[in-house]
């Protein structure tokens, strides 16, 4: 049994008990730490940095998210529908019709560091929807944009489709997601929500 699957299963456990029997959070990690113990050893420096992560998602990130509205369930099946919708507008941004924030930016990097070097992808989560969201953005666009060769080095040069599509459609989609869950907010705002919510 492996730290992680231990961890799901003793979250599981936890927050069955912090339900039920409003153990306080404090208790909770306590036995969490004793199980751990128990069952694989004691924890290395590692294991309790990760308990720390824990504890403080459960005591100040998780409760600030859900205070700012945050969704706590996401309808991911939903997705993909939703972005097909607006593919006009993405195409829009790849065409330069529309303003983008994170084109400009991408476009920015290379002029500064050379296409080269600017090239390797920035790794930028879809943060408000995590990492499953982001598999879902990544697959939607790739199915939308590179595999209909809608995306070409012509369109995007200096910058490769792929990381184009990484570093521009993948954050200014999840913009404009975040855009419509929060009743047509601005897209300004919704990359200011994008950027805190990037612990949540």
């Amino acid at each position: 049994l492996n730290f992680s699957a231990l961890l799901v299963l003793v979250n599981i456990f936890r927050y069955a008990q912090l339900q039920a029997l409003k153990i306080d959070d404090r208790c909770s990690l306590v036995y969490l730490q004793k199980f751990y113990i128990i069952y694989v050893g004691t924890p290395t420096s590692e294991d309790r940095l990760t308990f720390c992560e824990i504890h403080q998602a459960e005591t100040t990130i998780v409760p600030n998210g859900i205070q700012k509205g945050y969704p706590m369930q996401i309808e991911f099946d939903l997705l993909e529908t939703r972005i097909f919708r607006m593919k006009d507008e993405l195409f829009d941004i790849i065409n330069g019709k529309t303003n983008s924030y994170y084109r400009d930016f991408a476009l920015k990097i290379c002029n500064e560091m050379g296409s080269r070097k600017a090239s390797t992808p920035m790794a930028l989560m879809a943060r408000y929807y995590g990492s499953r969201g982001l598999n879902i953005i990544s697959d939607v666009l790739s199915k939308l944009f590179l595999d209909t060769n809608l995306l070409t080095y012509n369109l995007v040069a200096p910058k490769k489709p792929v990381d184009y599509l990484q570093e521009v459609l993948v954050p200014e989609t999840t913009l404009r997601l975040i855009s419509q869950d929060k009743g047509g907010l601005e897209l300004e705002l919704a990359r200011e929500i994008m950027e805190d919510s990037a612990d949540f």
